[in-house]
């Protein structure tokens, strides 16, 4: 998406994983950490579940690109790969969509090689003052008949299961990300935010329209206090195996 500015979390994804060789990006979206982080160790790979994006990250990559970077179709929750494929793990908000929490965050551990000193998972999620996430709750959840979704819980329960795993060095990091909506006119600023956030947070939801108009007043109030923006603030847990790398 390009409205969406977010500069911190892909330099703290790739701080993280520095001195890593075998990066596996756990649910791809549009390629940009994908990319970002094959650029910075020179290969990485992803697995995506959903096929029309799956098609798309295979299509943007040129035959240089397609030497760095892997395109695997699968779910968090059964990752296609033997135990101890990879030395990072990131999974970039990605939590509030699995069906199994746990099981995806086992899934994670288990395809990340404990036996190699500073193996990491690496997740990003909301923070409790996530201007995005707290619209998206207020607005659009109740329609889609959902429950409330809460960052907190679902990274406090990826460390504890992660710890219980053998990743037991944590260390937590805030990051600032933001849409932005340069639109002049007040109201033509409401409905295109209205409409990325439906549309791309619900892309195929049979009451996206409906969605789009509850946005509305609740977007007004937002830009009467942060004109052109709306904040997507992230927490960075880095889950590593003790030892030196």
């Amino acid at each position: 998406m390009e409205r969406l500015e977010r500069r911190e979390e892909v330099a703290a994804i790739r701080a993280a994983v520095a001195a890593s060789r075998r990066v596996l990006d756990v649910g791809g979206g549009t390629g940009e950490l994908t990319r970002a982080v094959a650029a910075q160790v020179g290969h990485c790979t992803t697995v995506e579940p959903h096929e029309r994006r799956v098609a798309a990250l295979r299509a943007d990559d040129g035959q240089e690109q397609a030497a760095r970077i892997e395109v695997r179709s699968g779910r968090a929750e059964a990752l296609p790969f033997p135990d101890g494929s990879f030395d990072a793990v990131i999974a970039c908000w990605v939590l509030p969509y699995v069906d199994d929490l746990e099981r995806a965050v086992r899934e994670m551990a288990r395809v990340c090689d404990a036996g190699t000193p500073g193996a990491r998972v690496v997740l990003i999620g909301g923070t409790p003052d996530n201007e995005l996430v707290g619209m998206l709750n207020e607005a659009c959840v109740p329609l889609a008949g959902e429950a409330h979704d809460h960052q907190g819980y679902l990274l406090g329960t990826a460390a504890r299961v992660l710890a219980g795993l053998g990743f037991t060095d944590l260390a937590l990091h805030r990051t600032e990300a933001a849409v932005h909506f340069p639109e002049t006119d007040p109201e033509d600023r409401v409905d295109a935010a209205a409409a990325v956030m439906a549309d791309f947070w619900y892309e195929g939801h049979p009451r996206v329209q409906d969605m789009r108009l509850a946005l509305r007043p609740v977007l007004r109030r937002h830009f009467a206090r942060r004109p052109h923006a709306v904040g997507d603030q992230g927490v960075v847990l880095v889950a590593s195996v003790p030892g030196e790398r």
